[in-house]
């Protein structure tokens, strides 16, 4: 994607929502922008989403993965303009210095529609000054999972997987490549949702124990 562009999609089965995943991991997702719409059978949020789409070249060209701060990447970009230096060449110029590196992050929109119920498990939703961070989205018939750090998840209860996903600004500039322990990746469990908005806050089994996690890795499109 170039800069200024902003991202449109549109999810409609479980591939969609694995791109829509990669997209949006490491959204940060403040709870005062989540609203659920039951009248419309709607879930909506607004999310600071990473721009995975507009890594710079020097970490497309290594992998999604690695390296992911930006003393790593200069390092990097030093080291290959070592290796291409003439040997005579002993004059070091401001221009060989190498930039950190920029990221980008976008206001984006997230929209489901046919929702007919929404269960969680360690979230409040009325606790509108907390920041979650996103993980991963997983979609199985009948359920779409938002899975955030701390093992916190929101479940939405389907008719049919309609999503759709609009930036809803510019992106702009950070030196900030995300990253998290390896204790925060989600794992698969159906149990410990309650349904949101009932009262009842103990724990209860919903929907089928085999629960896919989607895609974990950032995916271009």
């Amino acid at each position: 994607m170039a800069e200024g562009t902003r991202l449109k999609i549109r999810a409609q089965d479980d591939e969609d929502i694995r791109t829509l995943s990669g997209l949006l991991q490491d959204s940060l997702v403040p709870l005062c922008d989540v609203a659920w719409l039951p009248a419309e059978k709607r879930f909506v949020m607004v999310v600071n989403r990473f721009c995975w789409e507009m890594l710079p070249a020097e970490i497309r060209a290594r992998g999604f993965s690695t390296p992911d701060n930006p003393e790593e990447i200069v390092a990097a970009k030093e080291e290959t303009k070592a290796d291409s230096k003439d040997e005579d060449d002993d004059d070091v110029a401001f221009a060989d210095v190498a930039p950190l590196p920029t990221f980008h992050r976008v206001n984006t929109g997230l929209c489901f529609d046919r929702v007919k119920s929404i269960q969680v498990k360690n979230v409040d939703l009325g606790q509108k000054d907390e920041i979650l961070n996103l993980l991963t989205i997983a979609a199985i018939p009948g359920y779409i999972t938002l899975h955030f750090s701390g093992g916190a998840a929101i479940r939405l209860v389907v008719s049919q997987i309609r999503c759709h996903l609009d930036d809803i600004s510019e992106p702009w500039p950070t030196l900030n490549q995300p990253r998290h322990d390896i204790e925060d990746q989600p794992v698969e469990a159906a149990t410990g949702f309650t349904d949101h908005g009932t009262g009842d806050h103990g724990p209860k089994d919903h929907g089928p124990e085999d629960h896919g996690l989607g895609a974990r890795s950032p995916k271009e499109v």
